[in-house]
């Protein structure tokens, strides 16, 4: 069921979605970390590896890769770490 799932999502349009949130988040990150985590409450326990997380993801299936194992295409869902990722950047800029 997963595979099914994993194989809609590799279309160009959502690869790049997942590219830009990725590399958006990631910059803001390398450019400014302090300004960045004030804006968006800290780097605390819970949203700093929800962060590290959804990049990775972002940048997994931004790239046009697809894990084969069911449990690693559980673990980096796209969608999931769009929320993460959608949920942090409005926080900073909102």
């Amino acid at each position: 069921m997963l595979d099914g799932l994993h194989d809609r999502l590799l279309q160009r349009v959502l690869m790049l979605f997942s590219l830009v949130l990725a590399v958006t988040c990631a910059g803001l990150v390398i450019w400014d970390p302090q300004s960045f985590a004030d804006k968006i409450g800290g780097f605390t326990l819970t949203n700093a590896p929800a962060l590290i997380w959804a990049t990775c993801t972002g940048f997994i299936h931004g790239m046009g890769f697809k894990p084969r194992f069911w449990l690693w295409q559980l673990v980096f869902f796209p969608p999931f770490a769009w929320i993460v990722m959608i949920y942090i950047l409005s926080s900073a800029f909102i």
